[in-house]
């Protein structure tokens, strides 16, 4: 013990300077924090200069301090190289190991754990009652700087390999969301195996690596070793192991669904179209839907949408399932698909006469502990959604914060019934108020906070009016409007239940893909034709 605290006092006298760089970053990250609703205020920047006065940086730099001052700790008894003097002193490696771990606790883990429970504190929340959850919050962000910081640090001989590794960590992540970006597509129940051994392979190469250069310095094996468990959970990430949408959505008839939905004519394109900019490799469908049906107290999410294109001369192809994210709430309303294909499949394919077969994967919910919300006029507090106000920039949506995560809920805002009335006209020269709005965020298993460094999570409830047809049959324009919400307005408020899932299957005949292609997002209201169940 007299020797892990030798090493450890002498490592305080030689990096001082980097601690105290660490300390007043986060005591400037503290301060900016302190200011309730700063993050809210802070997401749009006209200039440069108003970036620079909001501190928005900040985070990330404290986060670099923390990267540099474990670096130098760790280098200041390189395991790499030929001038490992340490191992002439009387040192056991697990004495070194154990130093330099509580180093990084002293100087990093507990500084913050005290600044988190200052933002608890200073937010409104109860620190006790939270304190479980802050010691899980550790577990996050915080310990994925720590390790991988200590695992580069363990593998390098100087701030220069340092640097040289962080560029191929970065070179590498880009090449992984690369690969993913073009092997992306919609898949069922993913394996939860698959996804634990990804993670084992991964954090668990950074963690025991370490130790074990810290043992043997065996420079090349460990590296050797991190490579080749990354790689491995890199192609682990790539390949699908989940479930089929098709065995995750049981299939139903159309008439069951809890959406029914129709398509109004789609009108032709130009007959010389212009094409598709030559830079763009994919070219995207744009789907027109009509949609009623839906249950009040309920809404039905398009998760994925699968288009088959076959033709007379017997042409058929498909890409597969691609991930929606649209939200189906109560009333008649307008929605569009939109399916990107290859650039080269569609310049076959764009002038002749298609018959398009589309698979929707939906998921039902419904609201369960309904209850009513009257907006007060100053900020307030909500036993789900936490401390709330009305938006300072434009009373659209509700600015909320809570510790750790978001909620869930499901909100409806009746805008011709509020008080708030019809107060202003936009540039199209809509008057606002005309609908009703919804509000929508998704369950989630919360095992762990949200990764960040502060406890305090701030969100919004945004209340939007969906695209309106006032008749699916009808040719009139569609109707677009805006909400205002104000002080003394009634919100309905609720927890979302996952009701079930389900695919349902729909086609559309005899149509040409450029004229989906060229025509507006919400443009070509006509006259409604079916979409058919395939026999």
């Amino acid at each position: 013990m007299s020797k892990i605290l030798h090493i450890f006092k002498k490592d305080i006298r030689r990096h001082w300077l980097e601690i105290l760089i660490s300390l007043a970053l986060l005591a400037i990250y503290t301060r900016r924090e302190l200011h309730l609703w700063q993050n809210s205020s802070d997401m749009f920047f006209s200039s440069p200069f108003s970036f620079l006065l909001s501190g928005s940086y900040i985070p990330f730099f404290l986060a670099l301090s923390w990267v540099f001052l474990i670096l130098r700790v760790v280098h200041s008894e390189t395991l790499v190289g030929d001038r490992q003097w340490w191992v002439t002193k009387p040192y056991q490696w697990w004495q070194l190991l154990l130093a330099k771990l509580f180093f990084i606790f002293v100087f990093v883990s507990v500084p913050l754990f005290h600044v988190q429970l200052l933002l608890l504190y200073h937010a409104g929340f109860s620190t006790l009652a939270n304190i479980g959850r802050l010691f899980l919050m550790q577990f996050t962000l915080p310990l994925i700087i720590i390790v991988f910081a200590f695992a580069l640090a363990s593998l390098t001989k100087n701030l220069a390999q340092a640097l040289l590794g962080i560029g191929i960590v970065v070179v590498v992540l880009i090449a992984g969301i690369w690969l993913d970006s073009i092997t992306s597509h919609m898949t069922g129940d993913s394996s939860r195996a698959i996804d634990t051994l990804e993670s084992l392979l991964l954090f668990g190469s950074l963690i025991l690596v370490p130790v074990w250069q810290f043992a043997r310095r065996r420079t090349w094996t460990s590296r050797a070793t991190i490579a080749a468990c990354a790689g491995v959970a890199t192609v682990l990430s790539l390949i699908p192991f989940s479930r089929s949408v098709e065995e995750s959505y049981p299939l139903i008839s159309l008439s069951a669904s809890p959406a029914q939905f129709s398509t109004p004519t789609i009108p032709k394109a130009p007959d010389n179209p212009s094409g598709l900019p030559s830079f763009m490799s994919e070219a995207v469908l744009s789907i027109p839907l009509n949609v009623s049906g839906v249950v009040p107290g309920s809404v039905v999410l398009i998760n994925g949408v699968n288009l088959t294109v076959d033709s007379s001369d017997d042409a058929h192809w498909t890409r597969g399932w691609v991930g929606q994210y649209q939200q189906l709430w109560p009333g008649s309303q307008r929605q569009n698909l939109n399916y990107q294909v290859k650039r080269k499949e569609y310049e076959k394919a764009k002038a002749k006469l298609q018959n398009l077969h589309i698979q929707l994967a939906l998921s039902e919910y419904q609201e369960a502990d309904a209850r009513t919300l009257v907006l007060p006029a100053t900020i307030f507090r909500d036993n789900d959604l936490g401390i709330c106000r009305l938006s300072m920039r434009g009373y659209q949506v509700l600015e909320c914060r809570k510790p750790f995560h978001s909620p869930a809920y499901m909100g409806r805002f009746d805008a011709p019934q509020s008080p708030c009335g019809s107060v202003r006209r936009f540039p199209n020269n809509s008057p606002t108020n005309l609908d009703v709005a919804y509000a929508w965020s998704g369950p989630t298993i919360e095992v762990f906070p949200d990764p960040g460094l502060n406890p305090i999570v701030d969100y919004q409830v945004s209340f939007n009016p969906v695209p309106r047809i006032p008749d699916p049959h009808s040719t009139a324009p569609i109707e677009h409007s805006a909400v205002y919400l104000c002080p003394g307005a009634e919100l309905r408020l609720a927890r979302p239940v996952f009701k079930r899932r389900f695919l349902i299957q729909l086609e559309l005949p005899a149509v040409h893909l450029q004229d989906l292609v060229e025509r507006d997002s919400f443009g070509g209201a006509g006259v409604s034709i079916d979409l058919r169940i395939p026999r």
